[in-house]
């Protein structure tokens, strides 16, 4: 059967106090997995790779030309990927994680940027629940669990 991935939000990214808030929820710390501002800076130094590519920045130029298009805030070489998102762009720290939907992903790099972390655990579908309840139980905040996505039958 294939792997669950449950997720929560832990309110920082000191992974000396995220490890504290789940020490006594007895998981198996192979399957378990913190993902943070700086660890993903780190993996991006050492030759790690985003599975997703390169991603947009506020610096990207959309469009280009003197004249620009007559919108307030949207004309000439300044107009960016946050001119029309409403908020700034976020870096994608995940990098394409699998099972988790690109719009899911988006808060997930939101929360990390902020300064807090994702917490992961590849779990069976026997064990999600109990992870589940045991990342709540630690306190971790908007807890989910993502499912494979199951093929359409003919």
């Amino acid at each position: 059967m294939a792997d669950y991935l449950v997720t929560g939000i832990a309110p920082t990214a000191n992974a000396a106090h995220v490890s504290e808030m789940l020490a006594g929820a007895a998981l198996d710390e192979t399957r378990l997995s913190t993902v943070t501002k700086a660890s993903a800076q780190m993996n991006l130094r050492g030759g790690g790779e985003h599975a997703g590519g390169p991603s947009l920045s506020t610096a990207s130029t959309i469009m280009t030309g003197s004249s620009g298009t007559g919108v307030p805030g949207m004309g000439g070489s300044h107009a960016s990927l946050s001119s029309f998102s409403g908020h700034s762009a976020v870096p994608d720290y995940l990098g394409g994680l699998p099972l988790i939907p690109p719009e899911q992903a988006q808060h997930f790099n939101v929360a990390i940027s902020e300064g807090r972390a994702l917490v992961t655990y590849k779990a069976t579908p026997e064990e999600a629940p109990n992870v589940e309840a045991a990342f709540r139980g630690a306190g971790l905040r908007n807890v989910k669990v993502f499912k494979p996505k199951q093929p359409v039958s003919p």
